[in-house]
């Protein structure tokens, strides 16, 4: 394998990760020796030190981060979309959070029935929640709320929101074949576009 293609999947895979990955981790997904992947690391490292995202080396643990030449930009950004309101889709996405954690992204959009990234980055990106590693699959995070959710809302625990139950029991659904009573908390929204947002 050529150099500049392993920087690239390198680079794809540090992506989809969104977490720090070590040399052996790479070697061991693409089945290549430590030493080739540790060259290619530190060639993508010296690559993308000019660039906007950057790859980090924390002790030899690798993660692409923005550029600290554009942190006032990045943060000005991030600023801005914090002091927008949530969406109706976000505020949704957080409801389903907080009634059902901890929950995987999986299970979030089965409920949905649409993609949540655009709302759960929100989401975290204000600290409202917080990804956790799921125990029965460390590869993937679950989601829970956290305690600046709690402060938002004024209350000590999750314990203190209302009942699902007392929520909904007012709200008239729209009649669709198959839905049936038991199943409503999964399928209040079967019929939203496919977007987020």
């Amino acid at each position: 394998m050529e150099q500049e293609q392993l920087s690239g999947i390198i680079e794809a895979l540090l992506f989809t990760s969104g977490r720090p990955l070590k040399a052996k981790d790479f070697a061991k997904i693409l089945g290549l020796e430590e030493d080739l992947v540790k060259n290619a690391l530190s060639a993508l490292v010296e690559e993308k030190k000019e660039a906007g995202v950057v790859v980090l080396d924390n002790n030899g643990q690798y993660q692409l981060a923005t550029s600290p030449r554009f942190s006032t930009q990045v943060k000005n950004f991030l600023n801005a979309e914090l002091r927008e309101k949530l969406t109706e889709a976000t505020v949704e996405v957080m409801a389903i959070i907080a009634y059902r954690q901890p929950i995987s992204k999986a299970e979030i959009e089965a409920i949905r029935g649409v993609n949540s990234q655009y709302s759960l980055r929100n989401l975290l990106m204000r600290g409202l929640i917080e990804k956790i590693t799921n125990p029965s699959d460390a590869r993937s995070f679950l989601y829970q709320t956290t305690t600046e959710f709690l402060m938002h809302l004024g209350i000590n625990s999750v314990k203190e929101l209302p009942e699902f139950e007392k929520l909904v029991v007012n709200i008239k659904l729209p009649q669709t074949a198959g839905l049936q009573q038991e199943t409503l908390p999964l399928q209040l929204n079967q019929d939203r576009p496919q977007q987020d947002g």
